[in-house]
């Protein structure tokens, strides 16, 4: 299933906090929203409507303490990954490509659910693209940190609490169709994980040595080896923390601006992008919204715009 470049865009706002450790990822859809983002789509003569957003969910105060081998905030993140699973899921049988803007990554059990759901009816496979500083495949057993934007990876590929595994209904990724580019931060308890269930992963020294535009490539051979279309969930964070400022937990040594484009540009000319998150952008950290201002550039070249 090869999509055209003129498919029409749903904006899905998640603007989810709760799962992370500071507050203001919430308010990144909004900030991705003022930073030009309509303007951007009608001058590229994209069709989209925008559903506004799920409701918002931050952290309360105080907050709760973590403690081991327990989750923070379950209950909470599960409602809200339920309702989005729903918006991803009607999005997609509707012929739009959802575009989920965030929010914590956290949402991405939601969004995943919702197209694993659509294709499962469609007896069809698809692929993801993980785009992240961090390799999020932690369960409540191995999270130093007990907050759900570190799991998701490891939700959607059937592992960790049985709740939020549930929003799936079982229909988990296939593991060896899943890439993670521009990683450089993983606990050692999820890494042993990762090489377990066979994902493979391209870390920034990868892309050091082999580059961008081979590690990307390769990628798109392993998620879509029968041109199956490909989710593409993309961290701000997976970009070098001296270029974006308003992201939870920025790493220092990642991808630059201009290897994300390249990234990106060559996913667009492939036609099999059917569906996208963005995510911790986070206004409350940044400077005069500059993070979202780059989240949006980027968004364009996913959407397929070229300099000529």
């Amino acid at each position: 299933m090869i999509i055209k470049k003129s498919k029409k865009v749903n904006i899905i706002g998640a603007p989810i906090s709760i799962a992370s450790p500071y507050k203001g990822a919430s308010l990144g859809p909004d900030a991705i929203r003022l930073s030009g983002l309509y303007e951007t789509l009608t001058n590229m003569n994209i069709e989209y409507i925008d559903s506004g957003n799920i409701y918002s969910l931050e952290e309360p105060y105080p907050p709760v303490e973590f403690e081991k081998g327990k989750i923070r905030y379950l209950d909470e993140v599960y409602k809200f990954c339920l309702e989005l699973k729903e918006k991803v899921y009607n999005s997609i049988k509707n012929d739009y490509l959802p575009l989920v803007l965030g929010g914590d990554h956290s949402l991405a059990i939601g969004s995943i659910a919702g197209i694993s759901k659509y294709y499962k009816e469609k007896n069809q496979e698809f692929g993801l693209i993980w785009f992240d500083a961090h390799a999020d495949f932690n369960t409540e057993d191995t999270s130093p940190s007990g907050n759900i934007h570190g799991m998701p990876l490891a939700i959607a590929s059937g592992l960790g609490n049985d709740k939020l595994k549930s929003i799936f209904e079982n229909n988990f990724l296939d593991t060896k169709k899943i890439v993670i580019i521009g990683v450089r931060s993983v606990d050692p308890p999820e890494g042993k994980l990762i090489n377990q269930y066979g994902i493979k992963v391209f870390t920034m020294k990868d892309i050091d040595e082999k580059g961008m535009l081979y590690c990307i490539k390769e990628a798109i051979k392993i998620t879509s080896p029968n041109k199956n279309p490909i989710h593409l969930s993309f961290d701000i964070d997976g970009i070098d923390s001296l270029v974006i400022f308003g992201t939870g937990t920025p790493v220092m040594g990642g991808v630059t601006l201009r290897e994300a484009h390249l990234m990106l540009e060559v996913l667009a000319e492939t036609n099999l992008i059917n569906s996208v998150d963005i995510v911790e952008v986070n206004p409350l950290l940044d400077n005069r919204n500059h993070t979202a201002e780059v989240a949006k550039s980027l968004l364009t070249s996913i959407l397929g715009k070229v300099i000529f």
